[in-house]
């Protein structure tokens, strides 16, 4: 009887610290949750805030090369073809170097590098001593 009643009480004890141990860990789940989705917003608040201010900035630039060339053309004393010819090969430089900014801005490595996946991925796949004595 006794035994009895002491198994009852300890799996009654051992069924209420369970019990606590699941509640403690979905409020910790739901903390971390929220943590990973108040980070998205963030990250997703400061993307949109940078392509405005990227959009900005390349309005400006395309408004100051347009009346930059504007003023040369104007000024320049030189016949219509030979302005025209200007106009081609600086069209052509700038294709050039959007072309390679482009290229720069878009390559893998260097974003895996810039990002820090490459060193994360180095530690992910570094052998740990637990893993070197167990093949």
């Amino acid at each position: 009887m006794l035994k009895a009643l002491l198994k009852g009480t300890l799996s009654a004890i051992a069924i209420r610290l369970l019990d606590n141990y699941r509640r403690m860990s979905m409020q910790l789940l739901k903390i971390e949750v929220a943590k990973a989705y108040l980070h998205g917003i963030r990250v997703a608040r400061l993307s949109a805030i940078g392509l405005m201010g990227l959009g900005l900035l390349i309005a400006l630039i395309a408004v100051g090369v347009l009346l930059l060339h504007a003023g040369l053309f104007i000024l320049l004393p030189w016949s219509l073809a030979a302005k025209a010819v200007l106009s081609m090969v600086l069209g052509l430089v700038y294709i050039m170097l959007g072309a390679g900014a482009l290229r720069m801005a878009m390559d893998e490595k260097a974003w895996m590098t810039k990002s820090g996946a490459t060193d994360m991925l180095k530690d992910a796949l570094s052998q740990t001593p637990d893993r070197a004595s167990h093949p």
